[in-house]
């Protein structure tokens, strides 16, 4: 049975029982610190938990179990169900603040990888079904333009309409396949651009932070025109997110992650526009 353990505000770590009965004995651990495990609707004082009662240790004054309140996580963190994956959506999006100040520390990686898978499955169902649907009530006039063009090959101008389905349904499902994956490469780079800051949550602090908020804004992202206000707010609670796991100042977090890439896409653009224009330093 694993433990986490906090002393609000920090997170103290995960741990075994054997490990907090032992702190508990030696002091590491006070009565009033916050444990929780997996099943457990909130964070309650170890003085509190049957495992412990044994130990004589102490009663937790009443207003620990106010603290525990005061760091709630995400709600995918403590089991899987509809109503944990909706709340972790409201949580990111609505209250990112206390959310990640209360994102375990040592919570590991397969509870933030299976929101983000969640997250994107059923986006790509829905738009599947709903190409599919299409293409069955009107799919000759749908895929006219893409017969007539000459610049396709022969063999994808004549596939069939089911054909064009399940080449649609291939690539659907090889990106919700790989996508999740790519938040390694891209929290990789993330934790690169944060190091002159020192960051304390180390590569899965960066993690697990981009993989709750590109879960929980991954489907919103795609409903017209109100993705205009989400991709912004999504880059505001990512800077946010970084900077409450590695507990840095938003401004560092927001110079590495949106100021730094975005020079570096503007001079790559400026470079293709400019080769472009110079026909690439040809003769």
């Amino acid at each position: 049975m694993q433990i986490h353990v906090a002393r609000p505000p920090a997170q103290l770590g995960v741990f075994s029982q054997e490990e907090v009965s032992a702190g508990l004995l030696a002091g590491r651990f006070l009565p009033s610190d916050q444990g929780w495990r997996e099943g457990m609707s909130a964070w309650t004082p170890l003085s509190q938990w049957p495992e412990f009662a044994g130990l004589g240790i102490p009663s937790a004054p009443p207003e620990s179990a106010q603290a525990a309140t005061a760091q709630p996580m995400p709600a995918w963190e403590r089991g899987s169900s509809f109503s944990n994956y909706f709340g972790t959506i409201k949580d990111v999006a609505l209250n990112p603040v206390q959310t990640f100040d209360g994102l375990p520390a040592a919570g590991g990686w397969g509870r933030a990888l299976s929101f983000n898978y969640l997250s994107i499955g059923p986006v790509l169902l829905l738009f599947l079904l709903v190409y599919g649907a299409l293409l069955a009530v009107a799919g000759d006039e749908i895929l006219a333009d893409l017969r007539a063009d000459p610049n396709l090959n022969e063999w994808t101008r004549n596939l069939s309409t089911g054909g064009y389905f399940a080449l649609v349904a291939v690539i659907s499902a090889v990106f919700a396949l790989c996508a999740p994956l790519l938040t390694f490469v891209v929290s990789a780079a993330t934790h690169v651009l944060l190091l002159p800051w020192g960051p304390k949550g180390g590569y899965a602090g960066c993690f697990r932070a981009n993989s709750y908020v590109y879960g929980a804004f991954f489907l919103a992202s795609f409903i017209p025109l109100f993705s205009c206000i989400v991709l912004p707010w999504q880059v505001v609670a990512n800077v946010i997110a970084l900077s409450r796991v590695h507990q840095l100042a938003w401004w560092k977090v927001a110079i590495s992650v949106v100021l730094i890439p975005f020079i570096v896409c503007c001079g790559g653009l400026f470079v293709l526009v400019f080769d472009s224009m110079t026909g690439g330093g040809g003769p």
